[in-house]
C-alpha cells in the first residue's frame, strides 16, 4: 500500500539528491545541484547553500538580491523565516555541518505553518549527504592536485588515495543500505547491515546498535552488534551504557576516552577491555531513540572529526530505516483484515503489484480451507471465525518477516514470499502449511467439538507470468487443480495445467 507523500518519499528523495550530487563533476555544480534538488523534494520556493558568508548557491531569489545576513540569521538559528521579493514572508529551516568546511542546508517555502519534523529530518540528511559528497570532490581534487607534484610527495599521496578509498567504501556502503531501505527489506536485516558496514569502514572492535526499550524508555536494548553478544541480553539503564547514553542524552556525538570508571554492565559486556569508544545518536521521526557505537581495545585509538562525520552518516541511515519501518507498520495495521490481522485483499494485491513492478521476484502461495463451509453452516459463525483465526495465525507462522500473508475474502488465503526464485523453496513452505493448518482446531467455547480441516494450495513463481494479476491467476487455477486432486495437498502451476484447464472451461462452448 502506497504511504503518504511527506513520509513515504523521504528514501527515495535522499537517493535522488545523492544520485544528482555524485554525477556532478565539482563542487560548485554539485552545491548548486544539491540546492536545486533540495527545495523540488521539499515543493519549496528558496533553496541555498551557505558557507559562512559566502553564498555557494541559491535559487528563488532575483539575480543580484540575496539577502546573505538573512541567510546568515536562519543559518544560526536566530529566525525561522525569510522574506522573498514576490512572496513575502516564507518559512525557512537550516541544517548545518561542521569539519573543515563547515556549510548550511537552508530551504524556505511559503506557507503559514512550519515544516515537520519528518521533513527536518530529510533536510538533515540532504545536508549530511552533500557534505559527504563535497568531502569526497575535494579529496579527488586534492589527489589531483598532489599527482602532478613531484615523486618527493608519493607519501602523502598515497595517504590522500587511502581517504578517498574510504570516502568510496563510506558512499557504497550508504547507497547500499539505502536500497536496502527503499526495497522494505525486513528491518532487523537492514540494522545488521548498518552495524556489519559500520565495522568494516572503523575496523574496531566494537559495534553497537542500542535503541530505548519501548516498555521502559530509561533503558536501553542492544538489536544489533559485531563484537558484542547481543542473544538474551537484558536492557541497560541508559547510565550504564556509557557513550551510547551521554550521545541519547546530548543529541550529538560524544567520545569518551579510558573506561576506568565505568559501569560493571559495561566492563562486563567487554571484558573490561574497553579503551575508547565513540557514538552517535539515533532519531525515529525527529526524536532520539537510540545510539549507534563503536569502540576499541586499543590503547592508543583515538577517533577524529572525519570519524565522527562517518559515524554520523551510518546513524542518519538508522534513523531513516526506524523512520521507515514504523511508517510502514502504522499503514500495515490500518490496511489488515479486521478479523484475522492479516493484510486485506486490495493492500495485498497492492503489495504484490509493486514489488513485481519493481522486478522483484517472488513466489504465491494462494491457499483454499476444505470443508469450510460445512463447519461454519454446521456449527455457526462463531466457530467459521474462529477457525479462520486459527488457520491465519498457522499460515503466520510457516513464514519470514519479509513475507506477506493476506485474506483474500471468505476461506481464500494468499502469501507473497519475497525473493523466492526456486521452486523447491515454495513447495517447503507449502508443505508445511498443509500439515500445519491440517491440525485439529478446537472449537471449545464455540461448541464444544473439535475439528479437523485441509488446504489445497495453488503454488506460482512470478517468473511465468507478466504481472501480478497474471500470477494470482496462475496461483488461482492451480490451487483448483490441487482441491480437485483430492484436497488437503499442492499443486506447482504449469502451462500444460493451464492449457488444460481452459480446455475444461471451455468444452462446453464447443460445437
Amino acid at each position: 500500500m502506497a504511504l503518504p507523500v511527506a513520509e513515504s518519499l523521504h528514501v527515495q528523495q535522499l537517493l535522488e539528491l545523492l544520485a544528482v550530487v555524485t554525477s556532478l563533476p565539482d563542487e560548485e555544480s554539485a552545491v548548486q545541484g544539491a540546492a536545486e534538488r533540495a527545495a523540488q523534494a521539499l515543493e519549496a520556493e528558496v533553496g541555498a547553500v551557505l558557507f559562512g558568508d559566502r553564498v555557494g548557491a541559491a535559487i528563488g531569489f532575483p539575480a543580484g538580491t540575496v539577502p546573505v545576513a538573512d541567510l546568515r540569521a536562519v543559518a544560526d538559528g536566530g529566525r525561522d523565516w525569510l522574506d522573498v521579493p514576490g512572496l513575502d514572508r516564507c518559512r525557512a529551516f537550516a541544517a548545518g555541518w561542521g569539519g573543515t568546511h563547515p556549510g548550511h542546508l537552508i530551504i524556505a517555502r511559503w506557507d503559514e505553518a512550519p515544516f515537520a519534523a519528518e521533513e527536518r529530518g530529510l533536510i538533515r540528511g540532504m545536508a549530511r549527504l552533500l557534505e559527504l559528497t563535497l568531502t569526497t570532490l575535494r579529496t579527488l581534487r586534492a589527489e589531483q592536485a598532489m599527482r602532478e607534484r613531484s615523486e618527493l610527495q608519493a607519501v602523502e599521496n598515497a595517504r590522500l588515495a587511502e581517504s578517498l578509498r574510504e570516502q568510496q567504501r563510506l558512499l557504497i556502503h550508504v547507497s547500499d543500505i539505502q536500497r536496502a531501505i527503499s526495497r522494505r527489506d525486513p528491518l532487523q536485516q537492514i540494522l545488521e547491515t548498518i552495524t556489519v558496514a559500520a565495522a568494516d569502514l572503523f575496523g574496531d572492535d566494537v559495534v553497537g546498535l542500542w535503541v530505548r526499550d519501548r516498555d521502559d524508555p530509561d533503558r536501553a536494548r542492544l538489536l544489533s552488534a559485531v563484537g558484542l553478544p547481543t542473544a538474551h541480553l537484558p536492557a541497560m539503564p541508559l547510565d550504564a551504557t556509557g557513550a551510547v547514553g551521554e550521545a541519547m542524552r546530548q543529541g550529538d556525538v560524544v567520545l569518551v576516552a579510558g573506561y576506568g570508571h565505568a559501569s560493571p554492565a559495561i566492563r562486563d559486556l567487554t571484558g573490561d577491555r574497553l579503551c575508547a569508544s565513540m557514538a552517535a545518536p539515533v532519531h525515529e521521526n525527529g526524536a532520539v531513540v537510540g545510539g549507534l557505537l563503536v569502540a576499541s581495545y586499543e590503547p592508543l585509538r583515538s577517533y577524529t572529526l572525519h570519524d565522527q562525520q562517518k559515524l554520523g552518516a551510518f546513524a542518519q541511515n538508522v534513523s531513516l530505516a526506524l523512520t521507515d519501518a514504523h511508517t510502514l507498520d502504522k499503514v500495515n495495521r490500518a490496511a489488515r483484515d479486521t478479523l484475522t490481522g492479516l493484510a486485506g485483499r486490495g493492500p495485498f494485491l497492492e503489495q504484490l503489484t509493486e514489488h513485481l513492478a519493481a522486478g522483484r521476484p517472488a513466489a504465491l502461495l494462494f491457499i483454499d480451507l476444505d470443508r469450510f463451509k460445512p463447519i461454519n453452516d454446521t456449527f455457526g459463525h462463531a466457530a467459521g471465525d474462529h477457525l479462520l483465526v486459527t488457520t491465519a495465525a498457522r499460515i503466520r507462522a510457516e513464514l519470514r518477516d519479509a513475507d506477506l500473508a493476506g485474506r483474500l475474502g471468505g476461506d481464500e488465503f494468499a502469501v507473497m514470499l519475497r525473493g523466492v526464485t526456486k521452486l523447491d523453496e515454495a513447495i517447503g513452505v507449502a508443505q508445511r502449511m498443509v500439515r500445519r493448518i491440517g491440525r485439529p482446531v478446537d472449537l471449545t467455547g464455540h461448541t464444544g467439538h473439535t475439528v479437523t480441516v485441509d488446504a489445497s494450495i495453488g503454488i506460482a513463481l512470478s517468473s511465468d507470468a507478466r504481472d501480478a494479476t497474471e500470477l494470482m491467476h496462475h496461483a488461482d487455477v492451480t490451487m483448483y487443480d490441487a482441491k480437485r486432486r483430492g484436497r488437503g495437498g499442492y499443486q506447482v502451476f504449469s502451462r500444460q495445467l493451464l492449457d488444460a484447464t481452459d480446455a475444461r472451461l471451455f468444452k462446453p462452448f464447443e460445437a
